[in-house]
């Protein structure tokens, strides 16, 4: 995977997991990918290829804890409760919301301070982003010609969008360790609303996607896509390999813009 300087006002996406970190600009005018960097573990953000000043910066890190609020039930100081209501005990770290204007809702999340210290240190003002809003906008964004199924596969776990006809009905996370179990939560998923595999586009992505568990899926889903089309990367040595793994690092620059 290559590199090459950006623009002059390039904005900077970073995504951050348990032993990975990867990092990409987008030019701010045309939106184009204009490098893609996957991290080693001894690499900081002092890489000289990252540009010193970018225009904006963006970052996701992972896991993360999260829920979706209607705009109408939270009160200022409720973050917290809303959190622990879905996921019981929370980790330390700084409680975040993020609004989701097609929803009249707040992304309210937290995960592991100790992933992002790097990253603020070297820029102050970058902005955190939720992996679930993130996905929200990616099915929304999808169901205009039918409904549309966003998955993230994570570390032991999976994230899901579902929407249908420009509305939310599925956003949710999952345990998940092995392929029976991504394809069990996402029938699942589909089940509440009486939907069918052969119903629904899906699209499909992730940082943990394993090869076994994208053929079982594509056995039982009659429509599915890469979350992310190939190339959706640089014109480098090369487009981004398999960018749909890379989705929360790539698709940060669509929540900003």
């Amino acid at each position: 995977m290559g590199d090459r300087p950006g623009t002059t006002e390039p904005h900077l996406s970073v995504l951050s997991a348990p032993g990975l970190a990867a990092w990409s600009l987008h030019d701010r005018d045309t939106g184009a990918c204009l490098a893609f960097h996957v991290m080693a573990d001894d690499e900081g953000f002092d890489d000289p290829r990252i540009p010193k000043d970018p225009r904006s910066v963006s970052f996701i890190t992972l896991p993360e804890w999260s829920t979706l609020v209607p705009g109408s039930t939270l009160a200022p100081g409720s973050e917290a409760a809303h959190l622990a209501l879905v996921h019981g005990g929370l980790p330390e770290g700084a409680l975040r919301d993020e609004p989701v204007p097609q929803l009249s809702a707040t992304c309210v999340h937290v995960h592991d301070d100790r992933a992002e210290h790097q990253l603020l240190i070297r820029f102050p003002s970058a902005r955190p982003l939720a992996l679930q809003a993130l996905l929200v906008r990616m099915a929304l964004a999808r169901c205009v010609e039918g409904p549309a199924l966003v998955l993230h596969r994570g570390q032991d776990r999976l994230d899901v969008a579902l929407a249908k006809n420009g509305n939310l009905l599925v956003s949710n996370t999952f345990p998940a360790r092995t392929a029976t179990d991504v394809l069990y939560f996402s029938l699942l998923a589909l089940q509440g609303h009486g939907l069918h595999a052969d119903q629904v586009e899906m699209h499909l992505g992730g940082i943990a996607l394993a090869k076994a568990e994208q053929n079982l899926l594509d056995k039982y889903f009659a429509r599915p896509h890469p979350a992310l089309p190939s190339p959706h990367g640089p014109e480098l040595r090369g487009p981004v390999k398999e960018p749909q793994r890379w989705m929360a690092l790539l698709e940060q620059y669509a929540c900003v813009s």
